[in-house]
């Protein structure tokens, strides 16, 4: 039947395949179809029986046979009226949908132990590639007692992702009281790719009190992601597979381009230890069998074809090499629209465009004020309220010592002494500033000394005209904590190694503030004191960028949505509670892996293409490297905020107990809004744990969930896998703690160290990725403007940081914290519903306590000499640029 024509949009499919017959075994009925626009379903949430009103989990049901059944299916059967929610990405608006469709009863099975399946019926649907909705009839018999699953399969020749097949109450003849949703949520591809797709109620259970007429269905699903049974041979995996299995790091060079694009495998050994990342199954390269080829620049490369939903095509982007250093302050205002003055906003987002100069928004921290982020107060409040608020930690031994070895890298203790710093303490001594927990730190030496060295040889004579020269320090900076809950730096240390011999230690110079830093008037003066901060502040954006935004980040969390995957049924409590926080993420990180932070690749013009971060951040080659070195103290539990506020110092209490912990930093932003997010995600996952965990026996004789941690911990983490402090996951507060903090690291961790680079950073004299001369002499000596712009981060590498910066304020299609869309019907459980949605109130009331927060004058940290109000951990929204709102995942 033709229906009425859509109109479409949406990025095209170029998907050509061949089709066998549309043939059926019988006759089968029609199943007829009507689209519309998607309008909100006004329908209740079906009641879930398999959990009694005391919390008791009550025993699975037993299927009924039906005698004379071997097929599998029942002939007889009634129509079934339905709403089928589905959307495809074709380009055309009168594509011809051919679907059938099965219902599997949960209750009655056949011969084999599996549930029962109606008889197929058929859709035909003329679609465009907007959302569509169908009328839909299918075929199902009340002997068969309730549904808990539907068999879809594809005779089109293009794929559809389908969303949601809800039932609604008293549809047809067949017996359901409420409505019954099939949360789909996955792509079906024509039957030569996907010979079908099952997917199963929104009801949840673990595998032991699973119906068992759908205990078959749920282990072969599994199966089938964990690619067992799967064909082997030399083909990688294509855009429609659904395998999720792990792979060590060892994509990231590209041997066969040229050699130096060669880099160590991460993942695997003791030497560079690392998470694991989606397996491609590509072949290996042809002069390194180590290393594995890289994908095409015009490919993306594999993810399970679910983890692929309506997500943008990203390319490497097209910058003009304009070479060399900005010359003034005013030809970075004017990439972002500003006047010389650095006001007047006038910002387009022109990214890639074809003039020669692309136009950004306005980083936030001078579109109030352009010249305050000089100030040093609002160099030490980004400690606590800036893009990397995680690392400063409290002073408990005076003078600074290093852990580095010193039978390699000989002494590499702080020489920061009492006479640089007594006179910006007052009358405390430095004693008893310690003792009092009034000095705190920022101490990166120890990541960045092992490879300065190198880092200071680059560029090499291949890579000349691809990365820019680098000469850097490591960095240490000391803070005094005023009275009002600011900080004072007191001293940056920048230490070199020994020109002649690593054994010999660190050539370390201190540097001071000025006694005069009075801004007014004074906006073209630069001191040495202003390039040791620079210096300082692309030590912190690296390690921020490298170890805790992708490492803590995306790099942990990729191994948890592997394994959720392989390990728990959608069917699964767990799984349905951490399946928003996974959104996307694996995408994110393949789209990361090709143009982030490969080494290199060949344009189809034949040009070099060098990866972003190698190009535009210090540490340039070795940086994936460094981030292994800091996976080897990577401990899950510390993951946690409030474990890591206590081990930074910068808490006192016990971190099982958030709402009691004391900061010694009263106003310290993200640690302060940041508790009050962890404790409403905590009570939220508690509350939802509850109503499937009674007592610790339950989560013990979960074999899936045991499953699942069991591989988080030996393969998706693997090199970790003898660690002492892995959870034992063996009682409901193990499991809580646990679901905590990967929900945390997926949401909120995330939008703190993730979603705020452009706004700091995209000013680049605020936060310099890359050094590249050395420090002036002596000590205190003035700086031109155009000698301190030379010293930072080139034009070219600039534009190059903040092409791929920016998009985190450009953020669309979100889906944020505590939000499930309509759509998902995510559940039938009653308590969970409403144990989210007190979720969400809880967020609310967060940020409107954040919006007071915010608006206390007292509370200098909050909004800073930049007048920046700290809302990365607000969970509500508002337009961009402003950053504001927390994504439920990782999505970019």
């Amino acid at each position: 039947m033709q229906l009425p024509q859509l109109t479409s949009s949406g990025m095209a499919w170029a998907l050509k395949t061949g089709v066998s017959p549309w043939t059926s075994p019988r006759p089968t009925p029609a199943l007829t179809a009507a689209h519309s626009r998607q309008q909100k379903l006004q329908l209740l949430h079906r009641c879930n029986g398999t959990v009694g009103a005391t919390g008791e989990v009550p025993r699975p049901v037993q299927p009924r046979a039906v005698a004379g059944v071997e097929q599998g299916t029942l002939s007889t059967s009634v129509q079934v009226r339905g709403k089928l929610l589905l959307q495809s990405f074709i380009d055309s608006s009168s594509s011809q949908l051919k679907l059938s469709l099965q219902l599997v009863s949960a209750t009655v099975a056949g011969a084999d132990g599996r549930g029962l399946k109606g008889e197929q019926a058929e859709l035909e649907a003329v679609i465009g590639g907007d959302e569509t909705q169908l009328d839909v009839t299918l075929a199902w018999d009340d002997a068969l007692g309730s549904p808990g699953a539907v068999i879809v399969r594809n005779h089109s020749d293009f794929p559809v992702y389908l969303k949601l097949l809800t039932l609604p109450a008293g549809s047809g003849t067949v017996t359901n009281p409420t409505a019954v949703h099939f949360a789909c949520h996955g792509w079906v591809y024509p039957v030569g790719k996907h010979p079908y797709r099952l997917f199963f109620t929104n009801d949840a259970f673990v595998k032991e009190n699973t119906p068992g007429a759908l205990l078959g269905y749920r282990e072969e699903e599994l199966r089938e992601l964990r690619g067992e049974g799967a064909p082997g041979g030399d083909r990688a995996f294509q855009e429609w597979d659904r395998v999720y299995d792990y792979a060590v790091y060892n994509d990231l060079g590209n041997p066969d381009l040229r050699p130096a694009l060669a880099r160590p495998v991460l993942g695997g050994s003791m030497d560079y230890p690392y998470p694991r990342r989606t397996k491609t199954d590509r072949p290996p390269a042809h002069t390194d069998s180590r290393t594995e080829t890289r994908a095409p620049m015009d490919q993306q490369i594999y993810v399970p074809c679910d983890e692929r939903v309506g997500t943008p095509r990203y390319s490497a982007p097209n910058l003009p090499k304009l070479g060399g250093h900005f010359k003034s302050f005013v030809d970075i205002y004017r990439l972002v629209g500003l006047d010389d003055l650095g006001q007047l906003a006038e910002a387009k987002e022109v990214i890639n465009s074809s003039s020669a100069t692309p136009k950004f928004p306005v980083p936030q921290v001078i579109a109030a004020n352009p010249r305050n982020w000089r100030a040093d107060e609002e160099f030490a409040r980004q400690m606590l309220a800036g893009s990397n608020p995680v690392c400063i930690k409290r002073v408990t031994k005076f003078p600074l010592t290093s852990e580095l070895d010193r039978a390699v890298y000989g002494d590499q203790d702080s020489k920061i002494t009492q006479g640089h710093i007594q006179k910006n303490i007052g009358a405390m001594t430095v004693q008893q500033a310690v003792e009092e927990g009034r000095l705190f730190v920022v101490d990166h030496h120890d990541w960045i000394m092992p490879y300065l060295r190198r880092i200071n040889e680059l560029p090499d004579e291949e890579e000349k005209g691809e990365i820019s020269p680098r000469k850097a320090y490591a960095a240490r900076t000391l803070l005094f904590l005023n009275d009002d809950s600011t900080l004072r730096p007191l001293a940056i240390e920048l230490s070199s190694p020994h020109p002649e011999d690593d054994k010999l230690g660190a050539v370390s110079t201190v540097y001071v503030p000025p006694d005069n830093r009075d801004i007014a008037g004074n906006e073209n003066r630069f001191t040495t004191w202003d390039l040791a901060k620079a210096h300082a502040a692309v030590n912190d954006t690296c390690k921020n960028n490298f170890v805790y935004h992708w490492l803590r980040a995306h790099a942990s969390m990729e191994p948890l949505v592997i394994a959720t995957n392989r390990q728990l049924s959608v069917l699964h409590p767990i799984h349905k509670l951490l399946k928003p926080h996974f959104r996307n993420t694996l995408h994110a990180n393949s789209v990361s892996r090709q143009i982030i932070f490969g080494s290199g690749d060949r344009r189809n013009n034949g040009d070099i293409f060098r990866g972003i971060h190698e190009v535009a951040f210090l540490p340039s080659k070795y940086a994936m490297e460094m981030s292994s070195m800091a996976y080897k103290t990577w401990n899950f539990t510390e993951l946690a905020l409030p474990s890591d506020l206590v081990k930074r110092g910068v808490a006192k209490g016990d971190p099982k107990s958030p709402e009691t912990l004391e900061l010694l930093i009263k106003d310290y932003p993200y640690a302060v809004d940041g508790l009050d997010i962890w404790t409403a995600i905590k009570k939220w996952v508690a509350d939802y744990c509850a109503i499937y965990y009674a007592d610790d026996n339950a989560v013990i004789s979960d074999s899936e969930l045991q499953g699942w941690w069991r591989e988080v911990k030996h393969q998706g983490h693997g090199d970790l896998r003898d660690a002492a402090w892995w959870p034992a996951m063996d009682c409901v507060a193990d499991l809580v703690e646990a679901c905590t903090t990967i929900v945390w690291l997926g949401s909120a961790f995330h939008a703190a160290v993730g979603l705020g680079q452009f706004l700091y950073q995209g000013f680049v004299p605020n936060g310099p990725t890359i050094t590249s001369r050395p420090m002036p002499e002596p000590a205190g000596a003035e700086v031109t403007e155009s000698e301190f712009l030379g010293s930072i981060t080139p034009r070219t590498e600039a534009l190059a940081y903040m092409a791929v910066a920016v998009k985190s304020v450009m953020l669309k299609a979100e889906v944020y914290l505590g939000q499930r869309p309509d759509t998902e019907r995510w559940t039938s459980e009653r308590r969970a519903a409403e144990a989210l949605a007190r979720f969400r109130a809880r967020l609310e009331a967060i940020a409107d306590d954040i919006g007071r927060r915010n608006a206390d004058p007292a509370l200098r940290n909050r909004t800073g000499m930049v007048e920046v109000p700290y809302t990365q951990l607000t969970p509500t929204t508002e337009p961009r640029p402003a950053v504001r709102g927390i994504p439920n995942s990782i999505t970019n």
